[in-house]
């Protein structure tokens, strides 16, 4: 029997066997899943057949031995699976590009997936084209760049060499799959067989200014050689590239920048022996590297190290590398630290500091360190409490800290902060040392500083009013707001000290934010005493700690408020009161006298004038006496004054009282306010309500009988005044004018008569701007023309000035209108036919505006119009349209148009062979002829053509819309009777049969020979024809987009006219001859 030895060697045997297919099979192409069957089908019953040799062999050599071992199951043997390590590091250089597919969907994502499976033994670098910043700057000292190197045996993307190789399976040119490169890192990556002798930690580290990240690097060797020389590759790499692939994925171990030797020309050599350890260090800024996948800008900053035998500029072994991943994460780091309760401290408090510290590593931390917290005084650490950490902290766990802090030697500062840190030390393999400290700041808390209170209208006040101060303060530290600190207000009479705030209201806070403010109302008595009044003001903070009070002198004035004597100008004037005369009237000073502080009752009213008689307090009514009315020249009454003296106690004012003084019995009018009405507007007024009348006995009489007149108009220029009974009715007599007109009424009961004066104010109403542009409302304008019209000769405002009105010019065509604010000048100018509108908005001062559109219909040119019936702008008359003659053509201008520049183009063209043969000019209406090509007129099928050009009056281009066409005709046969009188049926005039017969036979005849003739003519000149619709000699550039026709031998005779020769002379490559026939349609498209 075989023996269980070899067995194993024959399963080991396929299974060797199985993998190597494996591995061929997969470099092949759709067709591998079959040749992988059939080879493997094929090497199992090879393997059979030896396996079947082989026992019958063992048989032979073991016949001794029948008896039959029991069956021993064999062992397993465990396949080697893709991405295991292969006990080493392994170290690689990766090129790809953005915009590269296989570089996003295989080559990458492979790269990172290895990375991520093997954190501890993998590591590379990406050399990457970005979208935004293009490929690196890669290059070394005046060598070339590293990416060139990596590619030296690639031309395409993505390449990637394991090891500086660039050969073999460890040299990489495309990819496929996300798992691209595991086997090849699995067979050890090429790296060099002592790969093992080496062994190095890499760890970072942010400088205290947060800008700066230094890279240390210990190198050890483990092996036996007295010396080895290495180079020291070395890089900073983004650990998630800030660009992303054209598909959203984002590179890994993004190539930034060199870590090279002191000279900046190369890699760091260094000789390494047993049992030593080299130290390097290289300084980068911070900024080498940008923020991205997640990663802050230090988390991102990734450092790539491997030692190789040889110096940059060749390809060389590796040894062994590193990054940051390659050893388990070690970080004991401060989470929190925190001033216990309100930060802010008044100077003498105790604070609670309080600090927690985390191990942030994967593994339990049982490597000792110290934890301190101190006070920072300037740059000095003085330190508070200290203490060391706790042995296995595992990983998540926490240790906490907590000391109190004395403040009182702290010295205390307006908007000052005291700065407390928290520091761990004496770490073993931290590798974040960034959060081994923290920083908390203390807000010194001191009493707020008052600023002066402000009035917030005139600080006189009169007695029994009110005035409001605003006030507000400094918090004098960052723990308060104006929101957290309360104001307290007292006033005193100035300089007496005796502080009161029985008068005050509030306060209540105003504004928000740094325009927060308080408000307070000081609400003064009618009994208070007069004169200069100080305030002062002191803050309390939410700590409860109050500022000096801050006095403000002669804060505010309380002083006596003067009676007032009212006149017309007075809104609370409440009309002259009417008296009549020879009698005592009692009139109430209610609209006429007022004091603000003082009760009318108490005030004393007094006169020197003889019409005053008393004042009587009790019932507010003052008794006077004229005794005369007095009458201007035209005998109206005037109004009579009374000068009094009023008196409240304090102070005393004096003014004048108008009464309107009438006859005894007359009619007697009652006070009437002032009306307004807007500008251009009206107003009325009904009198019945203000009437009254008496008998001569001073009896009421009712007041319908009244009849009303007007006397006068201050001024008729402003309004029209209209009575019609009892009812006025002023209407302003221009929508602009204002101002203020006294309209004196008459009423008159027939015998006695009284007059009132009613005033009306016009109010002045702002208007718009006034654009008059209504005769060119709408215009005509040829396309290229300028038509120019100045504005502000037309744009007016009545209520401001002129300079002030803003114009604006709008259009839909940029620049076809020019506006010059400046001269006032609008040009207008389209390149296309068809309508614009054009917007002119004149704008005030005050925002009021108006517009005005003109329509501007741009043509190319406008039309002329053969007339048909009654409408039209041109007749012809043709002599003759007879075959074999040339007419004579006169047309007639009978329309309203005053044309010039009149040019009227004439054709010969022939509806048998469509070709238009024959063209002229004539630059008058006529009589012209029209002669035919030919030499012998019009012929058979021949039709004339007629266009006319022209400018009319208004310099516009005019052109017939329509081409008059006439045909060629046939003449008529006049037959003559030699013997009209005989009765003879054989000298009639009536053509025979025979000759009927004759006649159309040589009709029939004459158009087989002119066919014939034309069908030949056609042949000599097809190529002519194809060329050119007119068989002509124009110059060149008059030939609408064809070729230069061939000579014609016979050209058609001139023109009736020559045009004028330009200033410049005949055009080049122009004779005379072509001139007569063509020389004005140059003309015409020159312009």
């Amino acid at each position: 029997m075989i023996s269980s030895h070899l067995i194993e060697k024959l399963v080991y045997f396929d299974l060797f066997y199985k993998q190597i297919l494996d591995k061929v099979i997969r470099s092949c192409t759709s067709v591998h899943l079959v040749l992988r069957n059939e080879l493997y089908s094929s090497v199992l019953a090879l393997a059979m057949m030896s396996l079947m040799v082989i026992m019958t062999l063992g048989g032979l050599f073991d016949s001794e031995k029948q008896d039959f071992y029991e069956p021993n199951e064999l062992e397993k043997e465990e396949l080697p699976l893709f991405a295991s390590s292969p006990g080493h590091t392994v170290f690689g250089e990766y090129v790809g590009a953005h915009w590269c597919g296989p570089c996003m969907s295989s080559a990458s994502p492979s790269l990172h997936n290895l990375k991520t499976s093997n954190p501890e033994d993998f590591t590379y670098i990406s050399f990457f084209e970005g979208s935004g910043t293009g490929w690196p700057s890669d290059s070394i000292g005046s060598s070339g760049t590293r990416r060139d190197h990596v590619m030296g045996a690639s031309s395409g993307y993505p390449t990637f060499s394991f090891a500086d190789e660039q050969a073999g399976s460890c040299y990489k040119v495309g990819a496929g799959g996300t798992n691209y490169y595991d086997a090849d890192f699995t067979s050890g990556g090429c790296m060099a067989p002592s790969s093992t002798d080496f062994s190095m930690e890499l760890s970072t580290s942010l400088n205290p200014s947060g800008d700066t990240v230094t890279t240390d690097l210990s190198i050890s060797y483990l092996g036996t050689i007295p010396s080895v020389s290495v180079y020291v590759y070395a890089a900073i790499t983004e650990q998630s590239g800030a660009e992303n692939y054209d598909d959203g994925y984002k590179p890994h171990h993004v190539w930034r920048s060199w870590l090279l030797d002191s000279s900046q020309s190369g890699f760091e050599q260094v000789v390494l022996s047993p049992s030593s350890t080299v130290e390097l260090s290289w300084d980068k800024p911070l900024s080498t590297v940008r923020a991205a996948g997640g990663n802050s800008q230090f988390e991102n900053f990734w450092p790539v190290v491997a030692l190789m035998d040889g110096p940059h500029t060749t390809y060389n072994n590796f040894y062994s590398a590193v990054d940051l991943d390659m050893a388990p994460l070690v970080d004991m780091g401060i989470s929190d630290f925190t001033i216990q309760g309100d930060s802010g401290f008044v100077q003498g408090d105790e604070i609670v500091l309080q600090t927690i510290i985390r191990n942030n590593g994967v593994e339990t931390y049982s490597e000792g360190g110290q934890i301190s917290i101190y006070y920072l005084d300037g740059s000095e650490e003085q330190l508070i409490s200290s203490t060391s950490l706790n042995n296995n902290i595992a990983s998540g766990s926490t240790q906490m800290l907590t000391t109190n802090f004395d403040t009182s030697s702290i010295e205390m500062s307006p908007s000052g902060t005291s700065v407390f840190r928290a520091r761990l030390s004496n770490l073993e393999g931290d590798r974040i040392p960034s959060n081994n400290y923290q920083d908390v700041a203390g807000l010194h808390d001191l009493p707020p500083v008052p600023i002066t209170p402000t009035s917030v209208s005139s600080p006189n006040v009169n007695r029994g009013s009110s005035i409001q101060f605003e006030v507000t303060a400094i918090s004098n530290d960052l723990v308060d707001t104006i929101e957290s600190m309360y104001p307290t207000l007292h006033y005193s009479e100035a300089g007496t000290g005796s502080w009161d705030d029985t008068w005050i209201e509030g306060p209540e806070i105003i504004g928000n934010g740094g325009n927060a403010r308080y408000l307070f109302s000081i609400n003064t008595e009618l009994t208070s005493q007069v004169g200069d009044y100080d305030l002062r003001v002191m803050w309390t903070d939410a700590g409860g700690q109050d500022s000096e009070w801050l006095i403000s002198e002669d804060a505010f004035v309380l002083q006596n408020a003067l009676p007032s004597i009212y006149s017309s100008s007075d809104d609370q004037y409440s009309g002259m009161p009417t008296v009549k005369v020879d009698t005592e009237e009692k009139v109430s000073i209610i609209g006429l006298i007022s004091d603000a502080e003082t009760p009318l009752q108490l005030l004393d009213i007094s006169s020197n004038d003889d019409e005053f008689l008393s004042w009587d307090s009790v019932n507010l009514e003052l008794t006077v006496k004229f005794t005369q009315v007095v009458r201007d020249s035209h005998g109206n009454a005037l109004p009579q004054g009374i000068y009094i003296s009023v008196n409240d106690g304090d102070d005393i004012n004096s003014g004048l009282i108008l009464f309107n003084v009438i006859e005894n019995g007359a009619p007697r009018w009652s006070p009437i306010n002032t009306q307004s009405f807007n500008e251009g507007g009206y107003g009325s007024i009904t009198f019945t309500n203000y009437l009254s009348d008496t008998d001569d006995n001073g009896n009421p009489v009712p007041v319908a009988g009244l009849t009303l007149s007007i006397i006068d108009v201050s001024d008729e220029n402003l309004v029209e005044v209209n009575l019609n009974g009892h009812s006025l009715s002023v209407v302003s007599l221009n929508e602009d004018d204002f101002g203020i007109v006294d309209i004196v009424i008459r009423a008159s009961d027939g015998i006695k008569f009284s007059d009132t004066v009613v005033t009306f104010h016009v109010l002045n109403v702002n208007d718009a701007p006034r654009i008059n542009l209504t005769d060119v409302e709408q215009i005509n304008l040829q396309t290229g023309d300028i038509y120019s019209i100045n504005l502000l000769e037309r744009i007016s405002d009545i209520d401001n000035s002129d300079d002030e009105i803003w114009v604006v010019v709008e259009n839909q065509v940029p620049g076809a209108t020019q506006w010059n604010p400046i001269t006032g000048d609008l040009f207008m100018s389209w390149q296309d036919s068809g309508t614009q509108m054009v917007i002119i908005t004149a704008e005030d001062r005050h925002g009021f505006s108006s517009s005005f559109v003109i329509t501007v219909n741009v043509v190319d040119d406008l039309p002329l119009i053969w007339k048909y019936g009654s409408i039209g702008d041109f007749t012809i008359s043709i002599d003759t349209t007879d075959y074999y003659t040339n007419p004579s053509v006169s047309i007639t201008n009978v329309g309203v148009l005053q044309l010039s520049e009149i040019s009227v183009f004439w054709g010969i063209c022939n509806s048998v062979t469509g070709i238009c043969h024959t063209s002229g000019i004539s630059h008058n209406l006529g009589p012209f002829i029209v002669n035919h090509i030919s030499g012998d007129g019009l012929g058979v099928g021949d039709y004339m053509t007629f266009t006319v050009r022209a400018v009319d009056q208004n310099g516009m281009d005019r052109v017939t819309e329509e081409t008059y066409k006439i045909h060629a005709t046939l003449p008529e046969l006049v037959f003559e009777d030699e013997n009209p009188t005989s009765n003879d049926a054989s000298s009639s005039s009536t053509l025979s049969p025979l000759m009927v017969i004759g006649i159309l036979s040589l009709v029939v005849l004459s158009i087989l020979v002119a066919s014939l003739s034309t069908v030949a003519i056609m042949r000599r000149k097809k190529n002519d024809v194809e060329e050119s619709r007119y068989i002509s000699q124009a110059p060149f550039e008059l030939m609408d987009d064809v070729t230069s026709p061939k000579s014609s031998s016979k050209l058609p005779p001139p023109p009736p006219m020559m045009p004028k020769l330009p200033a410049t002379g005949l055009p080049d490559g122009w004779s005379m001859e072509q001139w007569y026939y063509y020389g004005e349609e140059y003309l015409r498209r020159q312009k």
